[in-house]
């Protein structure tokens, strides 16, 4: 908020986050931008994806989701491990793995069934509480195991019954053990770093885990229908039981028949869980995901899933996948949108934002209006309305209380409906709706200013800054005092006036910041008038150069009129139309005079002096070899003869298009010396001896590299490589490169 003081008027501005953010948010969100109705998000029905299998014995055990829509079902019963495309809707089995479920591998003597498939950067870790291995992890780019986790990780652990498996955003495998029960955490490298959990998880029936990017770890416990929270970093609980399902079913929160099923986490940490009940009513399924937030608070049900939830997946795009047992072979899809969030207990998306208290330091102060910086879309609204008085004590519930103290403190403990209430109760005046100039029937010293947003789900309105004057000086002041003496009169003559009275300020504002129009960097100074006023400066006006060009010109312009007519000051120039300076070359530096310099004759000394360590036997002629090192008749070819002419080359992708050509053809006629001509040649990307070749402007020379092209060729010192790590010998396998033995 900022204070200022222009002849007899005043006024206080809201206009920056740090002064919105003193006031008290009501579904509303504060930025640098000002205020918006907070935006939230919502999950709808996307499509579901009916899985077409030929085994009859198709059984979705599990499924993870990997990236653009690929989604690898673990499949128990038959064993095997599908592919399916949600895109393509398209399956395909993974038909070399059928010997990772036999006990022991390569030996059909029994089938076993593996719990819990998830995926990670490529790779597709599998749990099976029956094998010797009872993790192993696959490549995703051929299926190798590259490696395992036997069932005696370390000393401690001797019996490890991986039943669900997750994974972190720094690579860390998280395993639910349903043997002891415990959490095992595992590194990058599949090494045993941590057990945690065993106190708190004693006695229970742990169903699955989830991790959040935070590096929270959830724990459902179906038996006892809790959720459990432990850090991952230190093992400990956060909070033994964040979530009570029998808890909200007493409350009336969650429906009786509730039971936990699938669960998953999203980007932002909330929530997902899964009803695996039985439907209550006949004709209509009322179950829904359960959404809670990162604390365990509950959010609401996802309306656009209504069945039960078996299994849950949810992709980087924070798409939800539903798999119900109901439906055999499906698997629904949710994709989560954004929208605008409706307020607490109203069917409306709006949001109210409560300002504390400017003050004009003077008791009795007649407030004149207000000027907003607004954008109301389609269908939106604002309405700012005011409460004014001299002291700051209001009464509120029974008690008087400092209004200013309460907005704080309802800030600090979150607004509850009855708070609200009190605040909507004060005597605020008559909304000003969807004006940005308004005048203003308060009186006080203090003035309170209440903005209700009310937008749609697409769109929100939004207030970027609030100006409110003060006292309240109009034209009627002009007038003899007779068009005062009637209130119903003055009150009309005021409000008249007003509209004569903003055109007019709006003048007297230019007029005041007349200065402003002179700086380049003004908002104010685009389009023609940037245009008008670059030609106060004698620049050349051209359709070519966009307001930022003309801008960053006219800036320089005074520094680069010192300089006019020099190459230092055609090189500027030049570069500013094409972002990229061009190569000037001037006819001295091509003559035999510019070689006999002593800088050249230094250059010439040292070649001549290489020739004759090089090649003792050969008599060299030093003239002759001098007219070869100046090489005048190739630089006559490229640059002519003239000496009151000049090159411009402009270096590879700098024009593009023959207007920008022509326009710097117009700017050289204009600013080149009247006695000499200019040359401009575009260079090519390519290197040609004895041709417009330029080391570093238009051709490069870069160290041998392999391309798989026509044409192309590998060079000795190139070596094939593969980034996978592999497991298996003969094949691609280096130990400590792509290969750990443990």
């Amino acid at each position: 908020m900022s204070r200022c003081l222009t002849q007899e008027s005043k006024f206080l501005v809201l206009n920056k986050k740090s002064a919105w953010d003193r006031g008290l948010p009501v579904n509303v969100d504060v930025s640098d931008d000002g205020l918006k109705i907070r935006q939230t998000f919502e999950y709808v029905f996307d499509q579901e994806n009916e899985v077409e299998v030929l085994a009859d014995t198709f059984e979705v055990t599990d499924f993870a989701v990997a990236g653009c829509g690929q989604i690898y079902i673990l499949d128990a019963a038959t064993p095997a491990i599908w592919i399916y495309d949600t895109v393509q809707k398209q399956i395909e089995k993974i038909d070399c793995l059928g010997s990772l479920f036999l006990d022991p591998p390569c030996h059909p003597t029994r089938v076993l069934r593996p719990t819990t498939i998830a995926y990670s950067s490529g790779q597709i870790y599998v749990g099976d509480p029956q094998t010797e291995s009872r993790v192993f992890v696959l490549s995703e780019r051929n299926w190798q195991v590259v490696a395992t986790i036997g069932k005696a990780p370390s000393e401690t652990v001797s019996d490890f019954e991986p039943k669900d498996l997750a994974l972190d955003t720094a690579g860390n495998l998280f395993a639910l053990d349903s043997a002891t029960p415990a959490i095992l955490k595992f590194d990058p490298r599949l090494q045993l770093v941590e057990v945690f959990g065993r106190a708190e998880l004693n006695g229970k029936v742990p169903q699955c885990i989830a991790v959040s990017d935070s590096g929270a770890l959830y724990v459902l416990d179906g038996h006892d229908q809790k959720v459990l929270k432990f850090d991952t970093g230190s093992g400990r609980p956060v909070n033994p039981d964040p979530i009570d399902f029998q808890s909200l079913k007493n409350t009336g929160v969650v429906r009786e028949l509730f039971e936990p099923g699938g669960f998953a986490i999203d980007t932002d940490g909330n929530l997902f869980i899964g009803d695996a009940g039985p439907k209550t009513r006949p004709d209509e399924d009322d179950r829904f995901l359960l959404e809670f937030d990162p604390e365990g608070q509950f959010r609401g049900v996802v309306s656009g899933s209504r069945g039960a939830a078996n299994e849950i997946a949810i992709d980087l795009d924070n798409s939800i996948f539903i798999f119900r047992r109901e439906a055999k072979n499906k698997i629904a899809e949710l994709r989560r949108q954004t929208r605008f969030a409706l307020a607490d207990h109203l069917p409306l998306v709006q949001g109210t934002y409560f300002a504390k208290a400017l003050d004009s330091r003077d008791a009795g102060t007649v407030w004149h209006k207000l000027t907003a910086e607004s954008a109301t879309p389609a269908n939106t609204q604002i309405q700012i309305s005011f409460y004014a008085g001299d002291e700051k004590l209001i009464n509120v519930g029974g008690s008087s209380q400092d209004l200013d103290l309460f907005i704080d403190d309802t800030i600090n403990s979150g607004p509850t409906s009855s708070q609200l209430s009190q605040l909507n109760d004060l005597p605020w005046s008559e909304a000003v709706v969807n004006s940005n100039d308004a005048l203003i029937t308060a009186t006080g010293r203090y003035l309170w200013t209440r903005i209700v947003l009310t937008g749609t789900e697409s769109e929100s309105p939004s207030l970027h800054s609030l100006r409110v004057d003060y006292p309240r000086i109009t034209y009627l002041r002009y007038l003899p005092a007779i068009y005062s003496e009637d209130d119903l009169s003055r009150d009309f003559l005021e409000r008249f006036l007003s509209l004569f009275e903003t055109f007019f300020a709006g003048l007297e504002a230019r007029a005041d910041h007349m200065s402003a129009f002179f700086d380049a960097d003004a908002r104010v100074v685009t389009g023609e008038f940037l245009r008008w006023l670059s030609s106060w400066l004698a620049i050349s006006v051209d359709k070519s150069w966009d307001d930022a060009k003309l801008r960053t010109l006219v800036k320089r312009a005074t520094a680069i009129y010192k300089q006019r007519g020099t190459r230092a000051a055609i090189e500027e120039m030049i570069g500013i139309l094409l972002g990229d300076q061009p190569l000037i070359v001037e006819a001295y530096q091509t003559s035999c005079a510019a070689w006999s310099s002593s800088q050249h004759e230094t250059e010439f000394n040292e070649m001549f002096s290489l020739l004759q360590r090089l090649y003792p036997h050969v008599n060299f002629n030093r003239d002759e070899l001098r007219k070869s090192f100046v090489l005048e008749a190739l630089y006559q070819r490229l640059y002519g003869t003239d000496p009151f002419c000049f090159c411009v080359l402009l270096k590879p992708l700098s024009v593009r298009s023959e207007e920008t050509y022509n326009a710097v053809r117009r700017l050289l006629a204009a600013e080149k010396p009247a006695h000499t001509c200019a040359g401009l040649m575009t260079l090519q990307p390519w290197i040609q001896l004895d041709a417009h070749t330029y080391l570093e402007v238009n051709t490069y020379l870069s160290r041998p590299s392999a391309r798989l092209d026509s044409g192309s060729a590998i060079p000795r010192d190139t070596v094939l490589d593969e980034a996978m790590r592999a497991g298996q010998l003969e094949s691609q396998s280096r130990i400590e490169l792509d290969m750990v033995l443990i």
